[in-house]
């Protein structure tokens, strides 16, 4: 954008008893006016995460003024996160030429850009590795702030990748001993310990090749509801059903009923 100026005198002189009066203009002056608007946005491969995921980030820099923005420095908090090695990357979507170098500080990543032209866009992208969470409800916070020469510091909206998965563990109790042709139990937890619900689960259950599964309707029980729908190979002696769904921080509960033989 540019500017414009122009100054106007007007001034009289005296012929005799005559006053005359006139009017100048000066040149008109242009001047430059320099902007630096620089904008900045974050954004991640997932909405939703359990520990040991790898989420790759991206920070876009945008400058729409019409001068450099220089010395820039961009502090990017990892919260319960580890940088994956070797996975910073970044890219002008113009000819741009400047350098970025990452710093690791503590939990922080630091990236200083020399400089960003008018008019370009610089993307900035690595990933990290979720740290293992024993909170389940912890989501991960993303904190980040920009700072450059020609600019006041400013904060990025901040947005939060929100804990979300089925984590299914398994227990399998019987009795200690037993005689032969006599009757045994099986009992199998399976319990979410995630915070979304566990849904079309398949229990594969080998059994010893001496067990007789028992003939009555209750045979095998869900939450002590018969189960009417099961595979029960008796060559392989592979026991298969299905449970639609186990709810969060809940247990089901399958009792195999049978006996032992020769």
């Amino acid at each position: 954008m540019n500017v414009k100026s122009q100054a106007t005198i007007a001034y009289a002189y005296a012929l005799g008893n005559l006053k005359i009066r006139s009017i100048t203009t000066s040149n008109v002056v242009s001047t430059e006016v320099r902007t630096v608007d620089l904008l900045a946005k974050k954004i991640a491969s997932a909405e939703y995460f359990r520990p040991g995921d790898v989420i790759t980030y991206s920070i876009i820099l945008t400058n729409p003024g019409n001068s450099k923005a220089t010395n820039i420095t961009i502090n990017d908090e990892l919260f319960r996160q580890s940088l994956v090695k070797d996975s910073f990357r970044y890219l002008f979507l113009d000819d741009s030429k400047a350098d970025i170098k990452l710093t690791i500080n503590d939990n922080n990543l630091v990236f200083e850009v020399d400089e960003v032209n008018p008019h370009a866009v610089c993307v900035l992208t690595y990933q990290v590795t979720v740290d293992e969470i024993d909170e389940i409800c912890l989501d991960l916070r993303n904190c980040t702030s920009v700072s450059c020469k020609e600019v006041n510091p400013f904060a990025l909206h901040k947005f939060d990748i929100k804990q979300r998965y089925a984590k299914i563990e398994c227990l399998k109790k019987t009795v200690d001993h037993v005689y032969l042709n006599s009757d045994i139990a099986y009992e199998i937890i399976i319990t979410n310990k995630g915070n979304v619900e566990a849904v079309d689960l398949e229990l594969i259950d080998q059994l010893p090749q001496t067990f007789e599964l028992d003939h009555s309707k209750d045979a095998i029980t869900i939450d002590n509801v018969e189960c009417d729908i099961f595979t029960f190979d008796k060559n392989t002696n592979l026991l298969k059903l299905i449970i639609d769904r186990v709810e969060p921080f809940a247990s089901v509960k399958v009792i195999v009923k049978g006996k032992i033989t020769k």
